[in-house]
């Protein structure tokens, strides 16, 4: 299988990366198959160039195609998209890499996601590339230059990010969090408890209250450099913690376990764990079957 593949960093997939990964996805394929499980692609709505009016209307249709309100919290990112059929896989990559996206029409779309990043980078990582599998579709099949002298500058980019924020923190949302705080500084703690309801960075809130113009674009870069200067580049206070349930591998994998369907070291392999750690779980599945 010849998985379509895109980075923003297409160095970073390098040949050994990228086999180990379409690995990974062809075994979730697999199980989906035996399982009867519907592989998906988000709708495509190809876009050549940054447009922000266009990206805000996506961004509404995502939330409505994920089921979420205006004024609802996305909660587990994840979650929302592997009910949609959307396979997420996480996995240790280099620091710089956030995460890479793939797909064919027949095992359906694929986001692999740095496993280690913090929670609310992966959510971003996760629906950044859900927008490129939505408006950049042709450049899976054939890879073309960053369109600028840098990354930041590219408008696919731009179109990524944007797309990202807008989904998970909607208009309605900020307009309604942040009205009090119209041109004035948004203190740490407002910040800290968006960040904890919305599951998004602190400064993904600054960034997205700039777009929409509730606060300026020179208060949010005064605003970043408090919180640079204080938690350093990428960390931030509180930490988001990690989905905490089964995700939607672990669930198909164990059910075909269950089911007879696979064995115990396909289950291992298909996990990426050991034998033992495998029958340990299967038997906390089986005890509480039969209780």
């Amino acid at each position: 299988v010849y998985l379509l593949f895109r980075a923003d960093q297409p160095d970073a997939l390098t040949p050994a990366l990228r086999q180990l990964l379409t690995q990974k996805a062809v075994n979730y394929a697999s199980l989906e198959q035996l399982l009867d499980e519907v592989p998906a692609l988000p709708e495509q709505r190809p876009l050549k160039s940054y447009d922000d009016y266009l990206v805000e209307e996506v961004a509404q249709d995502v939330r409505s195609w994920l089921g979420v309100s205006d004024l609802t919290p996305l909660g587990d990112v994840f979650l929302l998209l592997e009910s949609k059929g959307l396979k997420i896989i996480t996995h240790p990559l280099p620091a710089d890499v956030s995460g890479f996206s793939a797909y064919t029409n027949e095992l359906g779309a694929v986001i692999f996601v740095n496993s280690d990043h913090p929670t609310e980078r992966q959510f971003h990582t996760a629906l950044h590339e859900l927008a490129h599998l939505i408006f950049h579709r042709q450049d899976y099949k054939t890879p073309s230059e960053p369109q600028g002298k840098t990354l930041k500058k590219d408008p696919r980019e731009k179109a990524a990010d944007h797309l990202s924020g807008a989904v998970a923190l909607s208009e309605q949302i900020l307009r309604k969090e942040l009205h009090a705080y119209r041109n004035r500084w948004i203190p740490e703690p407002v910040l800290a408890d968006l960040k904890l309801r919305y599951g998004v960075s602190m400064r993904s809130v600054l960034y997205r209250s700039a777009q929409l113009e509730i606060i300026s674009k020179t208060q949010m870069g005064k605003q970043m450099g408090v919180l640079i200067k204080k938690y350093g580049k990428q960390g931030e206070e509180p930490t988001l913690p990690p989905p905490s349930r089964l995700t939607r591998l672990e669930r198909l994998t164990f059910l075909a376990l269950l089911t007879e369907e696979i064995t115990t070291s396909r289950a291992a392999e298909l996990l990426g764990r050991s034998l033992s750690n495998i029958r340990s779980d299967l038997q906390k599945w089986l005890e509480e079957n039969e209780s």
